[in-house]
């Protein structure tokens, strides 16, 4: 097992680096000012638990696959599922986005006790992300909405081990489901089990921090209060109303290492959630475990939700633009490696070998 100058050299230097924040609070060497990780120090560890976990260094995706999420049925496009259902809140939350499904899988795990700290992001601008723990239902509210600019809310899992906490769920990226599941697979015999319920996000790309100097040059002396991303485009209202971006000039700020994920739909969750794009209002949920059927299924009980079966028409376009991104992105791992980047998967194995075959017929 490698430590921080590999960490160093294969992935902050090599701007791969998904910002998930797993690296962070385990060691004194490295720090992250605003979304830039950086190592202050050489650190000559070599069992080094920040490359152990990172997304980014090189690990086998189908014995993690494997063993978190077994015997479910395998699926190229959009991992391995159980069911996708088109959802949304029976009650609204102020806040919300899209559905507003998220927070009452929240509240349902925490009323049924299936978690006692449940890891959330927030913000206090409604631009910036800000991580927190909480085992509070009242403190659902504060996480209501997307977070388009990259959190590395993952350092927070140092600080629950650390209060002896043995059941947590997360809600995170793609990019953070992969370090939460890497962190277990990984985890030192010594190191006691802690049982993790995920809700995996759905993600094309996260923006760095220097959308907010754009936000606040394009509109000065405006209070932010929401960010969405529609159908038309990517829409900011602020106390003066309502500004549309080109999506465009948006993704110019998206971060690098986005470049580098071939997960749009968080394949490694227990249940991921995501827009429902033909319909405003209403998510996309992706049963992936038994364990995320179950509170799926509580929160149907309890009233929270309302479901339907999911379009045919609609799975077919997810599945296109999930295998686009994986497509996209193989493109860049490929193009970095010739460059002399250390992949973080196996290109010769069945699976990418078959993703790059895809790749090159759509190129034709």
């Amino acid at each position: 097992m490698c430590g921080g100058m590999e960490l160093k050299n294969e992935v902050l230097a090599s701007a791969t680096c998904a910002l998930c924040g797993a690296c962070l609070d385990w060691c004194p060497y490295i720090a992250n000012i605003e979304d830039h990780l950086v190592l202050r120090f050489d650190c000559n560890v070599s069992n080094g638990r920040c490359y152990s976990v990172c997304p980014r260094t090189f690990t086998d995706w189908e014995a993690i696959s494997e063993k978190y999420l077994p015997d479910i049925p395998r699926d190229f496009a959009i991992g391995p599922h159980l069911k996708a259902y088109k959802v949304k809140a029976a009650k609204g939350i102020n806040g919300q986005q899209d559905g507003g499904t998220v927070s009452y899988l929240v509240k349902t795990i925490l009323e049924d006790e299936l978690a006692e700290t449940v890891l959330l992001t927030g913000t206090d601008d409604q631009v910036t992300p800000e991580p927190f723990l909480s085992s509070e239902i009242d403190d659902i509210q504060k996480s209501a909405g997307s977070r388009f600019l990259a959190s590395p809310g993952m350092r927070k899992i140092i600080e629950a081990q650390n209060n002896k906490v043995q059941k947590m769920a997360v809600v995170g990226r793609p990019c953070q489901i992969q370090a939460l599941r890497k962190l277990d697979y990984n985890r030192p015999p010594q190191k006691p089990e802690v049982e993790v319920l995920s809700i995996g996000l759905f993600c094309m790309w996260s923006l760095g921090w220097d959308f907010k100097d754009y936000l606040q040059k394009q509109f000065p002396e405006e209070e932010v209060l929401r960010l969405a991303i529609p159908q038309h485009g990517f829409e900011v209202t602020t106390d003066k109303g309502v500004h549309e971006l080109p999506i465009d000039t948006v993704k110019k700020f998206s971060r690098a290492g986005c470049n580098y994920c071939l997960d749009m739909t968080s394949e490694l969750a227990d249940i991921s959630v995501g827009a429902f794009e033909p319909q405003e209002g209403w998510n996309t949920v992706i049963i992936r475990t038994p364990k995320g059927q179950q509170i799926f299924n509580d929160a149907l009980t309890k009233g929270y939700l309302i479901s339907e079966e999911y379009p045919e028409e609609e799975l077919k376009r997810l599945k296109g633009a999930s295998l686009g991104k994986k497509t996209r992105n193989l493109n860049h791992v490929q193009t970095a490696f010739d460059k002399g980047v250390k992949p973080f998967i196996d290109l010769n194995s069945a699976y990418y070998i078959q993703l790059k075959e895809l790749a090159e017929g759509m190129v034709k």
